[in-house]
């Protein structure tokens, strides 16, 4: 793909935390309210099939900018440290080394390193690391930032909650979302995007610039500013098609886990409410975007920019009557999200071919023309921006989570290398993503297997359905033998 009137691009890369690919009006959300984004998707390639290789913060982000399989960056779970052959490489380093300025503002979550080592020249709104652990929205200077006007915070709340946030949330009359006391105009999303705008406005002139900003919404907890508290019709509000079924047909790790049981307290009206404010989240991250995409066409910028927009993973939000997202749940909600990608030279399009977090890395360098030769398991899909009937480049994603001890995090930001991982101690959960069909391999419980053809929203598990049998060893086959270079005990 050429490059507007001869000059390299530069490259913008927004990014969510927790948000499914079905939370945008472009994607089909009825109470959606996320004008800057469709519009955005109005002169983008909108990929229908972006998964995210593990349901996780910190795997997920380092997979995007190391373009690696968890298993071959060793973050496999949240603040599991990066291998230390990579902690000073990626992407960011790839554009620096091509003459690119570099930008990175906001949530890191790669734990063992820092977006400096990783290339990143110009840093800001990063989370302080506290106990070895990278803690999302913990920004001291944004913590003194909303001190000095006036609010009071939980100490050392890795939330920036106030008490009344902490009351609320609380409260067992509205269980799990609140209002925020701390008003739009001093939120976490607006004052990040001030210091993203102010890193873009001291960048060079004289070279193209690779810039991410990272936020935080709409992860957990719900506690959401006015006017984005009350913004989302709740009698629009459509809860999942299998809610009503809930987990009851779920594996037992998952029936037992906290994703099911800490939200039993939400009747019906309840989950609404709760989608809603998570809904919120999202618009209020849209104005951001709207913020920043205007900022660039003020700029004369806009026309020579490569624009993405994804997420880390996604949020069950009420699907099988769960939530949140994590090593149990290779589910649709959890690992799908939006990804919307513009070219200069690129109109729009719609493609639901598969593409992986793992492709974006090298898809932008393709674009920007920029040679990264990392290694990496990233396939480029530079070659659908633009064109709807571009044939894919994959006939499957992959996602794979493990649990060391089984216990999903209890590590202090220290490396383990995966080749540690023990069948007799350790836990380990498989997925596979085909145009059809989904299936979930369990090294302590059932799989689960699910013909998208006639059951979109996984409600049914096949695996043990005689007329799947095939399928199911196929995939199953598949799915194991493709993590077997570092788990080679699921060989057998």
């Amino acid at each position: 793909m050429s490059q507007a009137g001869g000059r390299r691009p530069n490259v913008l890369v927004l990014m969510s935390d927790e948000q499914s690919w079905d939370t945008l009006g472009c994607t089909g959300n009825l109470a959606a309210r996320t004008p800057h984004l469709d519009v955005l998707a109005e002169h983008a390639t909108v990929f229908d099939g972006s998964y995210v290789p593990f349901p996780l913060c910190c795997p997920s982000r380092t997979s995007l900018w190391t373009g690696l399989m968890p298993r071959h960056h060793h973050v496999l779970g949240n603040w599991r440290g990066i291998a230390p052959s990579l902690a000073d490489r990626g992407i960011a380093a790839g554009f620096s080394a091509a003459g690119y300025h570099t930008i990175y503002t906001g949530k890191w979550h790669v734990p063992g390193t820092t977006p400096a080592r990783m290339g990143w020249r110009d840093t800001s709104a990063v989370p302080a690391v506290l106990d070895g652990r990278d803690r999302g929205r913990y920004i001291e200077d944004y913590r003194r930032y909303v001190t000095d006007h006036g609010y009071e915070l939980v100490p050392d709340h890795i939330e920036n909650l106030t008490p009344a946030d902490l009351d609320s949330l609380t409260d067992p009359a509205a269980p799990h979302r609140a209002s925020a006391e701390i008003p739009e105009e001093h939120f976490l999303e607006t004052w990040q995007t001030e210091q993203f705008l102010a890193a873009l406005r001291r960048a060079p002139d004289d070279r193209p610039w690779l810039a991410a900003c990272s936020f935080n919404a709409p992860h957990f907890p719900m506690v959401v500013p006015a006017p984005y508290d009350r913004l989302i019709d709740r009698a629009a509000v459509q809860l999942p098609a299998s809610f009503g079924a809930g987990w009851d047909s779920r594996p037992a790790e998952v029936r037992n886990s906290k994703f099911a049981q800490k939200f039993t307290d939400l009747d019906e009206p309840g989950w609404v409410e709760v989608v809603a404010h998570y809904l919120g989240l999202c618009a209020l991250v849209d104005t951001q975007v709207g913020r920043i995409l205007g900022h660039l066409r003020d700029a004369g910028e806009l026309d020579n920019t490569i624009v993405v927009y994804t997420s880390d993973h996604g949020d069950m939000m009420g699907a099988h009557r769960l939530m949140e997202k994590g090593h149990l749940l290779h589910y649709e909600e959890a690992l799908r999200v939006p990804l919307l990608v513009t070219h200069p030279d690129a109109g729009a399009a719609r493609n639901a071919n598969l593409v992986s977090m793992v492709d974006v890395a090298p898809t932008l360098a393709e674009l920007a023309g920029v040679e990264w030769w990392d290694e990496h398991d990233g396939r480029s899909f530079a070659s659908m921006v633009g064109a709807a009937d571009a044939a894919p480049t994959r006939d499957y994603v992959t996602a794979e989570t493990v649990l060391y001890d089984l216990e999903p995090d209890n590590a202090h930001g220290e490396h383990r290398d995966p080749a540690t991982w023990d069948v007799r101690t350790d836990a380990i959960n498989l997925s596979v993503r085909t145009p059809r069909y989904r299936y979930v391999f369990r090294s302590c419980d059932i799989d689960e297997l699910f013909d998208h053809d006639h059951d979109p929203y996984e409600q049914v598990n096949l695996a043990a359905d005689p007329s799947y049998a095939e399928t199911r060893t196929q995939l199953h086959d598949l799915v194991t033998k493709d993590v077997t270079d570092v788990f080679p005990a699921l060989a057998v």
